[in-house]
C-alpha cells in the first residue's frame, strides 16, 4: 500500500507539457530549421498562429535557407585530381528536389506526370510521381515551368495559371486584351531565384534575398512564312502586370517552328525557328518597343526532331532522335559563335541492358520509347518513357537500367513538344507576378 501511495504522489506532482503557443520565436527558429524540407515546415502553419507568423517572417526564411546552405557545404575534390562530373556531383546540393514535368498531348491533359528526383547524386533510380494537379478549371494544359512554378493555360478563354508545387497555390494572371488573342502562338515562362547564389549547383552559405526579383510570362505568336520581325506580348511586374506590345527584331529570316518548350541562357529566353533558335531579353527597357534578338544555329545534320534540352553550367544540350532510333546529344561550345559539338551518337543495338525484359524491348523496335529529359546532375544520362516502365540511359557507358515502374493506372503517355525541367528551391519561390487577378 505505501508503495502505491508513492507512486500516485510521485504522478500528481508531475507538470504538464507546456503549450507548444508558448515556444520562444528563437527556439522555435532552431527547431523548425531542423525540419528536413520547407514543405514540412509550410505544414505546420496549421499548428497555431504563433507558429504561422513566425514561419511567415522574412527572417526565419533567411535562417530557414542559410541553415540547410551551410549544412550542404562539401570541400572540393579538384585538389585530388578527382574528374570535372566528380567534382560537380560533390557541389551538387542533396537538399534540393529535381523533376521533370511530362505532359500527354493525347485526350485529358491532367494525365501527365511531375517526375521528383528525390535523390539524384546517392540513388538516381530513387523517384517519386505525382498527377498534374486537377485545379478548379478544366481544359488547362501545362506551358511552361520554372523554379517550383508551373504556368497553365486555359485556350478557350486565353487565361493563365500559375501553380506552384510546393505550396499547392494557384493564381489567375491577368487575361490579354481581345488583339492578343492568337490561337497559336509559343509562351515561355521564366522567373529569378529568390535569392541570391542559390543555383542547382553552386554551394554558398552567402545565401541573401535577391532583390531584384524578376519574372515574365512572353507570347509568341506562329508565323506562317519567313520574317524578319514579328510582335510578342510580355506579362512581368515591370509592365504593371499588363501584356505589353512589343515587336522583335530578328538578325535574319525565320519562320517560328512547332510549340516547344522555351528555355532560358544567358540572361536570354530562347525559342525555336525551323533553321536556328532565337533568343532575346524580356526584361530590357526599350522605348520604341522593339527588342533586338540573338541567334544560335540549329546542330548541323540535325535531322531528328529534337527531343528534348538542358542547360548545366550555362552550356546548352540538344538530343534528338533518329527514325533509326539513333540518340545524338549535342553540346553547344560556343555561345558567340554558335559551334555545336557532337557528345554522344548512339543506336538502338548499341545499349546493353541486363534485365532480360529491355533486351526484349529493344530487339522489338528500336523506338522502344520517348526520352523525356536529362539526368539532373549528368547531360550523359537520359531518362526513357514507355508503357510500363521509365529507363535509365547512360550515353558514355551504353547501359540502361529500369528506374522504376510506372503506376498501375498510368495511361499511356506521349510526350508533347518535349518535357519541363523544373528544380525546386529550399524554399517555396514567392508569387513571381504581382498583383495577380485572384487564387483559386
Amino acid at each position: 500500500m505505501v508503495d502505491n501511495v508513492e507512486y500516485s504522489e510521485v504522478r500528481t506532482k508531475r507538470k504538464r507539457p507546456k503549450n507548444m503557443d508558448c515556444l520562444e520565436d528563437e527556439l522555435l527558429g532552431e527547431i523548425l530549421c531542423r525540419l528536413p524540407s520547407s514543405k514540412t515546415v509550410v505544414m505546420c502553419k496549421s499548428v497555431c498562429k504563433h507558429w504561422a507568423a513566425t514561419i511567415s517572417q522574412p527572417f526565419f526564411i533567411n535562417q530557414f535557407v542559410a541553415h540547410k546552405a551551410n549544412r550542404r557545404i562539401i570541400p572540393s575534390a579538384h585538389e585530388n585530381g578527382a574528374s570535372k562530373y566528380d567534382e560537380l556531383k560533390m557541389q551538387m546540393t542533396s537538399d534540393r528536389t529535381f523533376g521533370l514535368v511530362v505532359r500527354n498531348m493525347c485526350g485529358d491533359t491532367r494525365k501527365g506526370l511531375v517526375i521528383c528526383f528525390n535523390d539524384p547524386i546517392n540513388n538516381p533510380r530513387d523517384l517519386s510521381f505525382s498527377r498534374l494537379p486537377k485545379l478548379a478549371n478544366e481544359g488547362l494544359t501545362v506551358v511552361g515551368a520554372c523554379n517550383d512554378w508551373l504556368l497553365y493555360q486555359k485556350h478557350e478563354r486565353f487565361r493563365f495559371y500559375l501553380y506552384n508545387v510546393q505550396t499547392r497555390q494557384c493564381f489567375v494572371l491577368p487575361s490579354p486584351s481581345r488583339r492578343q488573342r492568337i490561337t497559336t502562338r509559343n509562351i515561355g515562362f521564366v522567373c529569378d531565384s529568390n535569392y541570391c547564389n542559390d543555383t542547382s549547383y553552386v554551394v554558398s552559405s552567402n545565401l541573401t534575398p535577391n532583390e531584384a526579383y524578376r519574372a515574365c510570362v512572353a507570347v509568341i505568336p506562329y508565323t506562317f512564312e519567313a520574317v524578319t520581325e514579328f510582335p510578342a506580348y510580355l506579362l512581368s511586374p515591370s509592365t504593371g502586370n499588363m501584356w505589353r506590345n512589343v515587336i522583335l527584331s530578328l538578325p535574319l529570316r525565320c519562320q517560328i517552328s512547332g510549340s516547344r518548350p522555351m528555355f532560358w541562357i544567358s540572361r536570354k529566353l530562347y525559342f525555336f525557328c525551323f533553321d536556328c533558335l532565337i533568343g532575346f531579353d524580356p526584361f530590357v527597357d526599350v522605348k520604341d518597343g522593339v527588342i533586338k534578338c540573338h541567334s544560335l544555329p540549329k546542330p548541323p545534320s540535325l535531322v531528328g526532331s529534337v527531343s528534348f534540352f538542358g542547360v548545366f553550367h550555362e552550356q546548352l544540350y540538344m538530343c534528338d532522335r533518329e527514325d533509326n532510333g539513333r540518340y545524338r546529344v549535342w553540346i553547344l561550345k560556343d555561345y558567340e559563335t554558335g559551334q555545336w559539338s557532337l557528345r554522344h551518337s548512339l543506336m538502338g543495338q548499341d545499349w546493353i541492358a541486363r534485365d532480360h525484359r529491355l533486351a526484349e524491348l529493344v530487339n522489338q523496335s528500336p523506338l522502344f520509347g520517348n526520352a523525356i529529359g536529362f539526368h539532373p546532375a549528368n547531360p550523359d544520362v537520359i531518362y526513357v518513357l514507355t508503357r510500363r516502365w521509365i529507363i535509365w540511359c547512360n550515353l558514355s557507358t551504353r547501359k540502361m537500367e529500369i528506374a522504376c515502374k510506372l503506376p498501375k493506372d498510368t495511361p499511356c503517355l506521349i510526350p508533347a513538344g518535349g518535357s519541363f525541367q523544373i528544380t525546386l528551391p529550399v524554399w517555396p519561390t514567392p508569387v513571381p507576378i504581382l498583383d495577380v487577378g485572384g487564387q483559386d
